[in-house]
């Protein structure tokens, strides 16, 4: 093989890959794009109501899609405008939330406290959080699926530690809304993401408070 072919492969092997870079960048900024198109077509859908403890009345909740773009999650975590923060012991999960006022309160970036739900302090109040699951870079949720029943999880919010405990676990088809079951007679924290290995329902964990130090 004389120098002029080797030239000629070369300049080819190195046009494939800037193609191939280029193709990945383009697919990784499409799906964020979709994710959030999905985001903002659901959340605007959402109704809130509460059950009675001795009903079986709905409220309504958003469904959640599991996109990522790992560039643009490590360019928008700040830590210290976090207001609470997040702890799952169970599958090693800790992770603040913005206000819900907050540019950065986005589930593209990280997980969502909804505009309806209540703070940790607010008396019968429900927590509602929101985040991604599957295997992309801001699927913070994605292990959620191993929680059981009575399993715990804590809220530190405002120099408090607020401790839950999984009361109710169940999906809901994917739709827009969905429905929160729930004591609206305690403090709770609900917990919201897409079913592990179905695309056509979300899971809704629902927490009920026991302590607070």
């Amino acid at each position: 093989m004389n120098n002029r072919t080797r030239i000629v492969l070369g300049l080819i092997l190195i046009i494939l890959g800037i193609n191939l870079l280029l193709s990945n960048y383009v697919r990784e900024k499409r799906e964020l794009v979709f994710s959030n198109m999905n985001m903002e077509l659901s959340i605007p859908k959402l109704e809130i109501f509460n059950e009675e403890p001795e009903e079986n009345i709905e409220t309504e909740e958003p469904e959640e899609e599991e996109e990522s773009n790992e560039e643009s999650k490590e360019e928008i975590v700040n830590y210290e405008t976090y207001t609470g923060i997040l702890n799952i012991p169970k599958i090693g999960f800790s992770r603040g939330f913005y206000k819900k006022e907050s540019s950065l309160n986005n589930v593209s970036f990280n997980i969502k406290i909804i505009n309806e739900s209540a703070y940790p302090d607010e008396d019968k109040g429900n927590v509602i959080i929101i985040g991604h699951s599957g295997n992309y870079s801001n699927s913070y949720f994605a292990n959620l699926y191993q929680l059981e029943l009575n399993d715990l999880a804590t809220i530190t919010y405002e120099g408090k530690k607020y401790t839950y405990k999984v009361t109710n676990i169940y999906t809901d088809t994917k739709n827009g809304t969905i429905t929160i079951l729930r004591d609206i007679t305690k403090n709770t924290l609900t917990l919201i993401t897409c079913t592990k290995d179905d695309e056509t329902t979300q899971t809704v964990y629902i927490m009920n408070l026991l302590e607070v130090e």
